[in-house]
């Protein structure tokens, strides 16, 4: 019995690792959200005896970001802190930033399905820092909302490591269901690929990792180093940044995954869809 906390920073994972803990724990857990109270069919019968208000079992999912108190944490028994390389985080950061961006303008939604065609087919055509600049997106800094800060996270993390109560889970053992280490730290067996719940299906792309190589330029290389490079020594990954020879982008992680997604949101809108 405990309450379980998944969290990181945007497009790390957590959805995907949130759904496989609800299928590995028991269904007595109850399940949380980013904060919101998962109407389930279990959640509604195990509700009945252990309040959504105030629970013993608990498997939450939440997103760093400004509002996030980690005093909070104090509440949990077991904290994973998800971590994912920024450079491929970026890329999914910026697609994903088409669901709520000028999604309902035709023009502005057709002029990006051309540029990132223009990517798929020629990756060198576009660099990521043109097409950040096109979706308005805060200059990804150690402020903004890209890191909200995580530098400054890592005394508070070393002493919940210290004291047995969190672990630093990356993305990357995630996709390639690398769980030892996690099995030990919770207790329990994993049960491998989850289905994510139907409302959360959006934020799922390629389920793949080190493929920033195939999406970044010389220019991306020169612009956002220096930002990444304390990330990236800090969670133990490798600062190499030579581009792939061949590069070669598919269309089902980019152009055709940022039209299903603005599709989604525009039926949400009573909108037209975009074909």
């Amino acid at each position: 019995m405990a309450k379980v906390i998944v969290l990181g920073l945007a497009k790390s994972g957590t959805t995907g690792l949130w759904s496989v803990l609800v299928k590995s724990y028991p269904r007595r857990y109850l399940q949380f959200f980013e904060g919101q109270y998962l109407p389930s069919r279990y959640n509604k019968y195990f509700g009945q005896t252990s309040s959504e208000q105030n629970p013993r079992d608990v498997i939450s999912k939440q997103i760093i970001g400004p509002d996030f108190n980690f005093t909070d944490l104090a509440s949990f028994d077991k904290i994973i802190w998800m971590v994912r390389d920024p450079r491929d985080r970026l890329i999914s950061y910026l697609l994903y930033r088409h669901y709520d961006y000028r999604y309902d303008s035709d023009e502005f939604v057709r002029e990006q399905l051309d540029l990132l065609q223009m990517k798929e087919r020629d990756p060198n055509a576009l660099a990521m820092i043109d097409l950040e600049a096109r979706l308005l997106l805060p200059r990804p800094t150690l402020e903004s909302a890209f890191f909200w800060n995580d530098h400054q996270k890592s005394n508070f993390l070393s002493t919940l490591i210290e004291e047995e109560r969190a672990f630093i889970f990356k993305y990357e053992d995630f996709v390639n269901q690398e769980y030892s280490g996690l099995e030990n730290f919770l207790g329990i067996k994993m049960s491998g690929n989850a289905k994510v719940p139907k409302q959360f299906q959006r934020v799922i792309r390629s389920k793949t990792h080190g493929f920033w190589n195939h999406w970044f330029t010389q220019k991306d290389v020169g612009n956002y180093m220096g930002l990444f490079r304390p990330f990236l020594e800090q969670y133990g990954y490798k600062d190499e940044w030579a581009l792939a020879e061949e590069k070669k982008i598919d269309p089902e992680h980019c152009s055709r995954y940022v039209r299903t997604i603005i599709n989604e949101r525009r039926q949400l809108d009573g909108l037209h869809l975009i074909q």
